[in-house]
């Protein structure tokens, strides 16, 4: 006999236990239970369409204590090298047996295998996920995959250096030098490698060069220059390699370029403001920041990318400055950092709206030029300019505060300007504007502390740098 379940006219005391039983089944078999009809009718009678709500609250809850957790959350892997992610599974706080699905979002920057083995292909930022077999839960690695090459703008002689870093110990060995426009002070490279372009502060121009993907030695493209306006800066690539965006100082713009396939540029537009030097990119590529003249408030814009277009999103808080200033984000994209002096501003970020909020306001009383944010986000480093002075500051990830931690001294009269991490979070580096050597550095992975390797030639006076 066929029993016909479509109207479920059942009396609710003979549904108690039925209710009971199959709710059991279906916390412990998510998937069955959904796609049962029988099941549905049973919990969903059409009298009470809220216990649909209802019922779909404690599946959530019953996934909810689903959990996978990988060994690494975050790493840096070298061009050609590997990395074996594993990952555990917790149900209701017990390990418990499973497989998992793995994937990688861009299988042009590294693969992954069914085992969790992370095969690096080319430059760029990727994340791999790993899936439990149930489907409940999963877990993500954000991935670096980097060459190991350090380039500086060398704003003195007019010149881009090259260096290598060694990858067990983190010491460059320079390469050569290479011509760039006059006064290069600004440097970037596009995510995947394969251009660098240079800020030409004096000569008004963007310098285009190509990138050998087997020494990273540098070629001028063609054209060699590209026209930037007055006082070209700062400069930034959203992370599909489509878009530069340059702060043009001397005439109080943002210009946007199209990047073309073979690593030239096209001007796209210009947006009046009364930027400074300083330009930024968000953590997920969605928003640009700007820092106005008097450094006392940022400006978001977001980035439309059917066309690269630029529109206001959000203004932040005013916050103390009396001299230049320098904004970094955190790996998680919550939270912006501006080093001005006296302070560190800390600001929320909220990465759908491009809106910012104040969060804190640490005293530090040093003159600051540029900082740096640790790839794992515990750590923030301020450059003080003046002093020669490289403080540590250890980060909540949680509420985005910070606290004093370190420094090292004794870099006075060296004019130091910019840092760079290695994308491993093992090495830092930071260049100085008096002779040829930039300074070197091993970073604590516990403290965030900060021990000098001696230094490194970069072929002359550095203005800013680049690790790729």
């Amino acid at each position: 006999m066929k029993t016909d379940f479509s109207k479920c006219s059942y009396h609710s005391k003979d549904l108690v236990f039925p209710k009971i039983l199959t709710l059991l089944i279906c916390i412990f078999s998510f998937n069955a239970c959904l796609l049962n009809p029988i099941v549905q009718c049973i919990l969903f009678p059409e009298k009470d369409p809220s216990s649909k709500s209802w019922f779909g609250l404690l599946a959530l809850l019953a996934s909810s204590n689903s959990v996978v957790e990988l060994n690494h959350t975050w790493a840096g892997i070298r061009k050609g090298n590997s990395l074996q992610l594993e990952a555990q599974y917790y149900s209701d706080g017990a390990r418990t047996d499973s497989t998992f699905y793995w994937t990688s979002s861009n299988d042009s920057v590294a693969i992954v295998s069914q085992t969790g083995l992370v095969q690096s292909v080319g430059n760029g930022k990727i994340l791999i996920t790993a899936t439990s077999a149930d489907g409940r839960a999963s877990a993500t690695s954000a991935i670096t995959v980097y060459s190991g090459y350090v380039y500086a703008s060398l704003d003195l002689n007019d010149f881009v250096g090259h260096l290598t870093m060694d990858n067990s110990t983190g010491v460059l060995a320079f390469s050569t030098t290479y011509n760039a426009g006059d006064g290069p002070t600004g440097i970037g490279v596009d995510p995947s490698g394969k251009f660098l372009f240079t800020g030409d502060f004096y000569g008004g121009s963007i310098s285009q060069f190509l990138i050998n993907q087997t020494t990273g030695g540098l070629t001028s493209n063609t054209p060699v220059f590209v026209a930037a306006g007055l006082n070209p800066r700062n400069l930034i690539t959203t992370p599909d390699s489509r878009f530069l965006y340059l702060a043009s100082e001397g005439t109080s713009a943002i210009r946007a370029y199209a990047i073309n396939p073979n690593g030239t540029l096209t001007f796209l537009n210009s947006y009046p403001t009364m930027v400074r030097g300083e330009i930024q990119i968000s953590r997920n590529g969605n928003f640009i920041f700007y820092m106005t003249p008097s450094v006392t408030e940022i400006t978001s814009y977001r980035i439309n990318y059917s066309d690269g277009s630029l529109s206001q999103a959000g203004v932040s808080p005013t916050f103390p400055n009396n001299g230049p200033g320098h904004v970094s984000t955190h790996p998680n994209g919550k939270y912006l950092y501006v080093g001005t002096f006296p302070d560190v501003t800390i600001l929320s970020f909220d990465s759908n709206l491009g809106q910012m909020s104040f969060v804190d306001s640490v005293f530090h009383g040093m003159s600051i030029n540029s900082t740096a944010i640790h790839p794992s986000g515990r750590f923030l480093y301020l450059v003080h300019i003046n002093e020669g002075v490289v403080s540590c500051y250890t980060v909540d990830p949680n509420t985005g505060k910070i606290s004093y931690s370190s420094n090292v001294s004794g870099y006075s009269g060296n004019s130091l300007r910019f840092m760079v991490i290695d994308p491993s979070g093992r090495f830092a580096y930071v260049a100085a504007n008096t002779g040829n050597n930039l300074f070197q550095f091993s970073i604590n992975q516990t403290t965030g502390e900060l021990t000098p390797m001696g230094t490194a030639n970069a072929g002359g006076p550095q203005w800013n740098l680049t690790f790729l």
